[in-house]
């Protein structure tokens, strides 16, 4: 049972990777079938534009075109699928439908050396001339190819959110500094702003009144010496000066 089991898995295995070695043949575009002169004429159409889209990536003129909403959008795809598609060996799967009222779908095969694609141009009628809308560039890709490069696409994108991930969970670590560093700010500008003290102008002051009390002593012990005729203040001693409440002197 296990033997059976193994075979049947190298037999997926080979088959997959048969299914990854195949080409990607995109399916044909659906639409209302054309009378086989208009058919004719819309493929001579088309493969004139990507003669001429060739010509212009050739001679690096694309960026002439700037200015054209509808010709610089198709050298553009043209040109990020000209290297994947290698030398142009010729048309191939070439049709043209109806898709809408008044409007055609032309799908040309470019047959690459590298890889096979098809260039799609939409356009629309008027009733007396035709007018290109679109023209798309698509390499057909195998599924091998297209596989690898979703791999990477999802790699990157794996990548990318893990490294933002990472990136705010460093951050979020680096939280925990905020509180010390804000301590630390505000403790700073505490001791800068601690006024200075003034001690001596507050000294000054009772300085001032202890020698004018002196002064006031020693007038009136003169007085009261010169009022008892003494001719020294010497045994006069004032114990205390009170303001009198009586009006007058």
């Amino acid at each position: 049972m296990k033997k059976l089991k193994a075979l049947l898995g190298v037999i997926t295995c080979v088959f997959a990777l048969t299914a990854c070695g195949g080409a990607s043949n995109p399916a044909r575009i659906q639409g209302e079938t054309l009378d086989q002169q208009t058919e004719s004429m819309l493929i001579q159409s088309g493969e004139q534009a990507v003669s001429y889209m060739q010509q212009i990536d050739a001679a690096g003129g694309i960026e002439q075109y700037k200015d054209d909403e509808i010709l610089f959008p198709a050298l553009e795809s043209w040109h990020s699928s000209a290297e994947d598609i290698g030398t142009v060996n010729g048309f191939t799967n070439e049709y043209a439908v109806k898709t809408a009222d008044e409007e055609y779908t032309i799908n040309i095969g470019i047959d690459g050396t590298d890889h096979d694609a098809n260039v799609v141009i939409v356009a629309s009628s008027d009733g007396q001339q035709l007018k290109t809308d679109s023209i798309t560039t698509n390499v057909n890709y195998s599924l091998g190819e297209l596989m690898e490069q979703a791999g990477l696409n999802t790699v990157l994108g794996m990548g990318t959110t893990f490294i933002v991930l990472i990136i705010l969970m460093a951050l979020i670590s680096l939280f925990r500094y905020i509180p010390k560093l804000q301590a630390a700010f505000a403790k700073k500008p505490e001791e800068e702003a601690a006024p200075a003290p003034a001690p001596a102008a507050a000294a000054a002051v009772p300085a001032a009144q202890t020698t004018d009390d002196n002064e006031l002593i020693a007038v009136i012990a003169a007085a009261v010496a010169a009022s008892e005729g003494a001719v020294t203040t010497d045994g006069y001693v004032v114990r205390s000066i009170r303001k009198s409440r009586k009006k007058g002197f």
